[in-house]
């Protein structure tokens, strides 16, 4: 319990924090600051998307040809949102397995296009010589790039309307970068722009598939410190006075050198870690909206601690995707809306639930803006409020994500006295 640490123990955990190797490692790494950084511009949209350009093109000074364009296709058409009906499947087949050459390219940063509708971040055109075109096979990705901003009205279904009007002999490739991690990439359903047909990637996707690897190449020492940089400017948090609410803290991606010693650092250090964490929110002189995101943080730790098992839910011969335990309200009442099991009498016994120490579901307007925020997670990055998760009878209601060790099996006989056929399992247990 690290509430209960004596002074001792807190003298001891901090000689330790401090003599740990990995500690001074990080230390050194996170003092250091980039070229970038040094510049102001490590989250400036238009500085990210000019790097990534001088890396797409293959004419640039980076001595790697086209090895960034290869990456870049390989990774949006692998992503989770690349459509899996593709009419061009057997062509992008031959791009995947790099059964291509790049005869001609352009890279374009601010590309304005004539209908007023804005500029595209970032604008690859590409002439490519592939053995089932005989004629060659034109190619256009467009990127739209969100790092501190959100998208503006109907901002990508303009640019999806604007080229594929065009009647060209281009194929187009829409493509949707933001720095969100892995995991909530992961758990997105679709998209996070309006137009649907974009496909998401993030900028660890770029790290882990073109970045690091690239460092593998024959490459200049001038290209490898670029390169080394850049990764470096991604991982670090912004935390200096002139960030946003937004962006303060906000990490880009993180190099898999680093992440291991992340961890290595919160094995070695949890106790005193926490135990700072406990002291800042019971300091009444910390911002109130700090302390309870901190408090919130530390909720979870102590509610989930080392177990990250997920649950695999089958109902009616259907079997749907694994989830963790703090989804399990919404994969259950997403799974009752397919199933048309939805009624009045449901959906007021649904609100009676509070197996979470949270009503179930509930509207928005009924929440208080840290349930609404932590417990409901209304709200995307970027401030804005997502739609609502369920709506029954043009009312539209958030479903609680505050389930853990301690009541999700309290939540499973609550649906099963009513529903005999949810069936759930754990199905993966972690270290």
């Amino acid at each position: 319990n690290n509430n209960e640490l004596s002074l001792t123990d807190i003298r001891n955990e901090i000689v330790k924090f401090n003599n740990d190797p990995t500690t001074q490692h990080l230390k050194r790494y996170y003092t250091e600051k980039t070229l970038p950084e040094i510049l102001g511009v490590s989250r400036k949209e238009t500085s990210h998307s000019k790097f990534l350009a001088w890396l797409l093109n293959p004419y640039e000074s980076h001595g790697l040809q086209d090895f960034g364009v290869r990456r870049l296709l390989e990774i949006v058409m692998t992503s989770q949102f690349w459509p899996k009906n593709n009419d061009n499947q057997n062509l992008f087949d031959n791009i995947i397995t790099g059964n291509f050459e790049v005869k001609k390219s352009k890279v374009d940063t601010e590309y304005a296009i004539n209908n007023g509708a804005g500029k595209i971040d970032l604008l690859v055109e590409l002439e490519l010589e592939i053995s089932t075109e005989p004629n060659g096979f034109k190619l256009r990705i467009v990127i739209e790039n969100k790092v501190l901003s959100k998208e503006g009205p109907e901002q990508t279904t303009n640019y999806w309307n604007y080229f594929n009007q065009r009647n060209d002999d281009c194929k187009n490739l829409f493509v949707y970068l933001t720095p969100i991690s892995h995991l909530e990439l992961s758990e997105l359903k679709e998209p996070e722009c309006s137009n649907k047909n974009f496909t998401q990637i993030n900028y660890q996707n770029l790290v882990d598939s073109l970045l690091e690897p690239a460092l593998e190449q024959s490459i200049d020492s001038t290209t490898r410190v670029f390169i080394e940089q850049y990764i470096q400017t991604l991982s670090q948090p912004t935390l200096d006075a002139d960030s946003t609410q937004y962006d303060k803290g906000i990490i880009m991606a993180i190099g898999k050198d680093e992440s291991e010693l992340l961890k290595k650092f919160w094995d070695n250090n949890q106790k005193i870690i926490l135990a700072a964490l406990n002291s800042f929110i019971s300091d009444p002189e910390q911002p109130e909206e700090d302390r309870e995101v901190i408090e919130v943080a530390l909720q979870e730790i102590k509610r989930t601690g080392r177990d990250r098992s997920k649950i695999k839910l089958t109902y009616m011969g259907t079997t749907y995707d694994p989830f963790f335990k703090a989804d399990i309200g919404y994969q259950t009442v997403k799974c009752l809306e397919q199933n048309n099991l939805l009624n009045e009498d449901t959906i007021e016994w649904l609100k009676e639930n509070t197996s979470c120490n949270y009503q179930l579901i509930q509207t928005i307007d009924k929440m208080k803006p840290r349930e609404a925020l932590y417990k409901y997670r209304t709200q995307n990055r970027d401030g804005s409020i997502k739609a609502p998760e369920l709506t029954f009878n043009k009312v539209g209601y958030y479903i609680a994500r505050n389930w853990g060790i301690g009541n999700y099996a309290d939540f499973i006989e609550f649906i099963n006295e009513k529903f005999e056929g949810m069936h759930y399992e754990i199905i993966a247990q972690a270290n």
